[in-house]
């Protein structure tokens, strides 16, 4: 080919990239507009080139294409381009501002101090940033979550030009969305500067942000909510009425019990806009820690979501093919609730943070007003259970997979074999029991011999849910290596240990003599 035909080969290349660029900028769609970005990322150094000439852009939609672009070409060639457009002065302000939001938030590179000094305005870039994460909010709520991750990985000094930027935006529920979410981070200054921020934002989004924010900031933090809602209620701005009916807004909850792990699953379902679809709010809570996932939509089809029953009804809800189903109750709308808050308060003490997708969609349930003891029943009065009696709740089912997990159960049942006599397996469950079982143990299997009573309770079941919570009135008292409770717990796990090693020694040694 000569040398013309190679210039105008390479002329008609650029001209066709330039025009997927412009396509780019216009898809919707983020499914489509991946799609798109990894076509155009094929074509490597030729779409390096033409992504560089388009930098010069303030266009939110088209640095959003680019950012996905610059994602799925060669980091190795990307990054050092776009460092070298940040820190060129012979580049318009524009054009290096767009290479750092690429480098920040497409490719997570720490924007460092030097380059925002190089920057004659470095306020735009948090500036610029902002205007990009509410223009992805806007079409994805979750790209929130994203932006945050990444915030959290920047230097304070671009946390707080990030916080001083946020009185330019227009208000907007997608802006009062973000400060929801720093009031809730684990960076005090931003959270007292989002709060303080909400309080000066006249809308009624703010407003019940600041009320949902009362119910679920730790309280060290919820006066500052409680505040900035009474502010913006004295000129003349409020949240709409808390005290509607979860009923009348569609909402039921479903509680699973506890299992030998402490986890707990609160399902939330509301209706949806879409036909045949209803709403998910999934928490996954667990004692110690607290709340340690949710997840969310509003387009679950109805013949996923267990159909509407009486309160008590039991439910049972398929997983994946290698999970056993999880078992839910149908509770009110406020015990649901107060599951959460329990877990929680957890959170609070570990100083475990909560989940980013928690935090995104807690409004869902924090919304209308929490009263802690609706519809609970109450569980009948302990009488003096005798501890052979209590240790009979490990009979029911709900109870079946309950048995302590830990490390040091491998150890002790390697050094007991398959068959011990009783003897040094009493003693062996009596060491453990000494050791592991401290304080802070005890009283973490207290809280889920309460949450589990009341559970019961909900479930009809009263003379189990008494048993429960005697059970761990009992914990409380004497030591754990006299509890006939602890000892089952030790005792189940043992076996269950005892047990896989056995399988695996047998699949060891059958592989062995397959191979020789």
């Amino acid at each position: 080919m000569s040398g013309n035909a190679k210039v105008l080969t390479g002329l008609m290349e650029r001209r066709s990239l330039e025009a997927a660029f412009g396509e780019l900028a216009d898809v919707t769609s983020p499914t489509l507009q991946i799609e798109r970005a990894q076509e155009i990322a094929r074509q490597g150094d030729a779409a390096l080139h033409v992504l560089l000439s388009f930098l010069d852009t303030s266009d939110p939609q088209v640095r959003g294409g680019l950012g996905q672009v610059a994602a799925r070409l060669p980091r190795e060639e990307v990054v050092p381009a776009l460092l070298h457009v940040a820190r060129s002065r012979d580049q318009s302000e524009q054009a290096r501002l767009t290479a750092l939001t690429i480098l920040d938030r497409f490719l997570h590179e720490s924007v460092d101090e030097m380059l925002l000094g190089g920057l004659a305005n470095p306020e735009a870039l948090a500036q610029q940033s902002l205007r990009e994460v509410l223009h992805e909010m806007a079409r994805n709520p979750f790209s929130v979550i994203e932006y945050l991750n990444q915030l959290v990985e920047q230097p304070p000094e671009v946390r707080r030009m990030i916080l001083n930027a946020i009185p330019s935006m227009p208000a907007s529920p997608d802006l009062v969305t973000l400060l929801r979410m720093l009031a809730q981070g684990d960076d005090a200054f931003l959270a007292q500067g989002a709060l303080e921020q909400l309080g000066r934002t006249r809308t009624v989004d703010a407003a019940l942000a600041l009320s949902c924010l009362a119910a679920t900031l730790p309280p060290q933090r919820s006066p500052l909510a409680e505040r900035g809602l009474r502010k913006l209620r004295l000129g003349g701005v409020s949240p709409p009425s808390t005290d509607t009916g979860s009923d009348s807004l569609g909402w039921r909850a479903l509680l699973s019990p506890l299992n030998g792990a402490g986890y707990q699953v609160v399902w939330f379902v509301g209706r949806s806009s879409l036909r045949d679809h209803g709403t998910l709010f999934s928490v996954l809570t667990h004692d110690p820690e607290g709340i340690v996932g949710s997840l969310g939509s509003a387009e679950v089809s109805v013949d996923t979501l267990p159909p509407p029953q009486p309160l008590g009804t039991l439910h049972s809800v398929a997983q994946s093919a290698d999970m056993p189903p999880i078992t839910f109750l149908e509770v009110t709308f406020d015990a649901g609730r107060q599951g959460v808050r329990e877990a929680l308060e957890l959170n609070w003490q570990s100083g475990n943070p909560t989940p980013l997708e928690y935090r995104l969609l807690n409004p869902l349930i924090w919304s209308t007003k929490f009263s802690p003891e609706a519809g609970l029943p109450a569980i009948p009065p302990a009488r003096e259970y005798t501890p052979a009696e209590t240790i009979k709740v490990l009979q029911h089912p709900a109870f079946a997979g309950w048995s302590w997990q830990d490390p040091a159960l491998i150890e002790a049942a390697r050094k007991l074999g398959p068959q011990p006599s009783q003897e040094r397996r009493r003693a062996s469950v009596t060491k453990l029991a000494s050791s592991k079982f401290t304080p802070e143990v005890i009283a973490s299997y207290q809280r889920r011999l309460r949450a589990m009573a009341r559970w019961l309770a909900l479930a009809a079941q009263p003379e189990m849910a008494a048993y429960a919570q005697a059970l761990g009135d009992q914990l409380g008292t004497g030591e754990p290596a006299g509890s006939p409770f602890v000892r089952r717990l030790i005792g189940r796990g043992l076996d269950i240990v005892t047990a896989n090693l056995h399988l695996k020694n047998l699949i060891e040694e059958n592989t062995h003599e397959f191979l020789t």
